[in-house]
C-alpha cells in the first residue's frame, strides 16, 4: 500500500507547533499534501531509472553514456526490453576473460541457454584417445558459442531477390557483442542448431 494525501496531511500536522495558531485542518496544509505526494511518487519513479534494466524515461541518456547504440545494433531496430538488456550487459556485468563472463553476457542479451566449446586440448597425437578430435595447434585460439534452439531462422520467399540466401539465421547483435569482447588473439565460431 502506497503513501496517500492523508498521510502527508498527518505528517504536516505533526510538524506544527502546539497551540491554537495552526490546525491540521488548515487549507494550506491540505493544499501542500498533493504536491508532496507527487514529489514522493516521482522519487519512486526515479529509483527505477537508476537501474538500466528498468529505465524508461532516461534510457536515451543511459545509452549515450554507454556509447550505445553501437555498430552491433542499428538505431531504431530494438524494442525497449532489448535496449534495457543491452544496457544491462554493458553496465552491470563484471568483466573477465573466462567462459562464465561470456555466458553471462549471452544471458543478458537474451540467450540464457547458450554454451561454449573450447578446443584447447592440443593436436591429435598417436597417444591420443580414438575419440579425441583431430585438429592442429592453431585450434587452441578458436572457441565456439553454441546458440540455444530458440534462435530464429528466416527463409527465402518468392518476393526476395535472386541473391538472397535460401535460409538466414543468427543473432547479429549477440555475435557482434561477443566478437567485440573476445580476446584479440582468439576467433569465435557461432553454431546454431
Amino acid at each position: 500500500m502506497g503513501v496517500t494525501e492523508d498521510d502527508y496531511i498527518h505528517l504536516l500536522g505533526a510538524l506544527l507547533p502546539p497551540g491554537p495558531a495552526w490546525s491540521s485542518d488548515d487549507a494550506a496544509i491540505k493544499g501542500a499534501a498533493p504536491s508532496l505526494l507527487r514529489v514522493h511518487q516521482r522519487g519512486d519513479d526515479l529509483m527505477l531509472e537508476i537501474d538500466p534494466r528498468t529505465t524508461t524515461e532516461l534510457i536515451n541518456r543511459w545509452e549515450t553514456c554507454c556509447g550505445l547504440p553501437d555498430e552491433c545494433i542499428p538505431v531504431g531496430t530494438q524494442t525497449l526490453r532489448q535496449r534495457q538488456q543491452r544496457l544491462d550487459a554493458k553496465v552491470n556485468l563484471a568483466g573477465g576473460i573466462n567462459e562464465d563472463f561470456y555466458l553471462r553476457q549471452l544471458a543478458a542479451l537474451g540467450k540464457p541457454g547458450a554454451t561454449i566449446t573450447r578446443y584447447n586440448k592440443g593436436p591429435f597425437k598417436c597417444t591420443s584417445s580414438c575419440t579425441d578430435a583431430t585438429y592442429s595447434t592453431e585450434w587452441r585460439y578458436y572457441w565456439q558459442v553454441n546458440m540455444p534452439a530458440s534462435t530464429d531462422a528466416t527463409w527465402m520467399t518468392c518476393m526476395d531477390d535472386c541473391d538472397t540466401p535460401i535460409r538466414h539465421w543468427g543473432d547479429t547483435v549477440a555475435e557482434c557483442v561477443i566478437s567485440k569482447l573476445c580476446p584479440s588473439h582468439t576467433y569465435v565460431i557461432f553454431k546454431y542448431p
